[in-house]
């Protein structure tokens, strides 16, 4: 049990200054005034946070790897750790390893090495996400070509059978789906996004009705808003769906995230989608600097920090401090039904939050109630 002071927190709900903030195993206990301190035993342990800001720490529903490893190249409880090091030190405790399309062998050994990784009492791990291989294939992006395919019943089946016991988000086009194949989806315990999709408006809005809620990276391998054909992206634009979106001012221009958030408010929240430079599997990127790309210079997955999202959304589309933060922590956490313990500073909440000053440098985390300065 200790105590924080000296900052300013940002609970998710509002913006509060003078306040002390209890810590009592890994849980919240208490936010109280600076003028209560004295009331509190004398011999517990305060740590000041130096005046630097304290939110909710960051969840990436999306990132494929850390510290050169790609989790489709080297599929292995040391891949998911070494990511899990890499983006904790920029304020992301939790986070969504990312498989992209491959053969459903490349699938079942993800499912079994996640599942390993959580019974070894690995941390930071909130899931799996299966992004492919059921796309369109014009809408595969940097995805291996050979690998993207229509869904069989029977390998659906398998999968869902699999994932049984992991908390699993699968991408997948929708129109590729037949009727009965899209409601095995939907009856199973996957989350299921529409993404690298060339879905109509009315393929898409069908979906959404079925019980599809999210979509994945906003704009990016999916059917575009036009005229007389508003795609997928004017689908979610006009429904009550939310959306990824990769600020990174690469994949998406940042007047494209300000207009959509204009549209969507609440939700649209951030992932990375970010990969490592990898060039030992079927997946090869290169890192461009800013961005990364494939062999054949494709725009692949971003270089981007949840941190470094965060300050895009305030330096360069416009949205406030406290609301970037929201599409960092609460909304994912919302996203991935885990609001009740993820995304806010409120008693109970288990205390994962990130300390970082106010030109976005992270200075240190609290994960599970134990602070690591950096």
């Amino acid at each position: 049990m200790y105590i924080l002071k000296n900052c300013k927190i940002f609970t998710s709900d509002e913006v509060l200054t003078h306040k002390i903030l209890v810590i009592e195993g890994n849980k919240i206990s208490k936010i109280l005034a600076e003028t209560d301190l004295e009331e509190l035993d004398p011999d517990l342990q305060i740590v000041d946070l130096k005046g630097f800001n304290l939110a909710p720490s960051f969840i990436d529903i999306q990132i494929y790897g850390g510290g050169g490893s790609l989790y489709n190249s080297s599929t292995t409880e040391a891949t998911i750790k070494k990511t899990y090091l890499e983006i904790r030190r920029q304020g992301t405790t939790h986070f969504q390893i990312t498989l992209s399309s491959t053969p459903l062998d490349k699938m079942l050994e993800a499912v079994t090495v996640a599942k390993m990784y959580l019974a070894n009492g690995g941390k930071g791990l909130v899931g799996l996400h299966l992004e492919g291989p059921y796309f369109s294939f014009p809408k595969r992006g940097a995805h291996v070509a050979e690998f993207i395919r229509k869904p069989t019943t029977k390998e659906l089946r398998t999968v869902i059978d699999a994932c049984k016991g992991l908390p699993t988000y699968m991408t997948v086009a929708p129109e590729e789906f037949t009727v009965e194949q899209l409601d095995l989806l939907l009856q199973s315990d996957i989350k299921i996004a529409a993404g690298h999709s060339s879905a109509t408006y009315q393929q898409a809005k069908g979906a959404f009705n079925k019980g599809i809620t999210r979509v994945t990276h906003l704009f990016n391998a999916m059917s575009q808003f036009q005229s007389r054909e508003v795609g997928l992206v004017g689908a979610t634009y006009d429904s009550d769906v939310r959306a990824s979106i990769i600020p990174d001012g690469i994949h998406v221009d940042f007047a494209s995230v300000r207009i959509s958030k204009k549209i969507m408010g609440k939700r649209l929240f951030i992932i990375t989608d970010a990969v490592t430079n990898d060039t030992s599997g079927d997946y090869k990127f290169i890192h461009a600097g800013t961005h990364y790309t494939d062999l054949k210079g494709t725009l692949s997955g971003s270089a981007l920090s949840m941190i470094q999202a965060v300050k895009n959304c305030v330096e360069h589309v416009g949205i406030s401090l406290e609301e970037s933060l929201r599409m960092a922590s609460t909304y994912p956490a919302e996203v991935l039904d885990l609001d009740k313990q993820f995304g806010k500073i409120m008693p109970d909440y288990e205390a994962n939050m990130v300390v970082f000053s106010d030109d976005f440098n992270v200075k240190g985390v609290i994960e599970n109630g134990c602070l690591e300065w950096y």
